[in-house]
């Protein structure tokens, strides 16, 4: 079965399950990681046997008994991808050009909202 590593997605051939201290031929980073288990739930970042122990960071090495392989190295990142994140749009249609002029148009719309109505 291919293996891939969920650090620097380089792909080898590996007989038998990952053991505990297995590492990557490339970069040697830990193989037995919540990351790259089939178990492993990205959203909620634990996993999905409940009555496994809790791990404090799932991208390092632990010694889960339940640990299964997923198959594809990290789920959703593709191969040669350092984080598995894209850039987010920005939810305005321009940014200011001018920093200045930015502080001045917030700080204009904070004095707006205690300012009080006229009478």
């Amino acid at each position: 079965m291919k293996r891939r590593c969920p650090k620097c997605s380089a792909e080898w051939e590996l007989k038998g399950p990952v053991g505990f201290r297995e590492e990557c031929p490339e970069c040697a980073a830990y193989l037995h990681i919540c990351t790259n288990c089939r178990h492993y739930d990205a959203v909620n970042r634990g996993c999905r046997i409940p009555t496994t122990e809790p791990v404090r960071e799932p991208s390092e090495i632990n010694f889960c008994e339940e640990y299964e392989y997923n198959g594809e190295g990290v789920p959703g990142r593709a191969p040669g991808v350092a984080s598995g994140r894209t850039p987010t749009p920005s939810r305005s249609a321009a940014p200011p050009s001018n920093k200045a002029a930015a502080g001045d148009e917030a700080r204009r719309r904070f004095e707006d909202l205690f300012r009080k109505p006229p009478t």
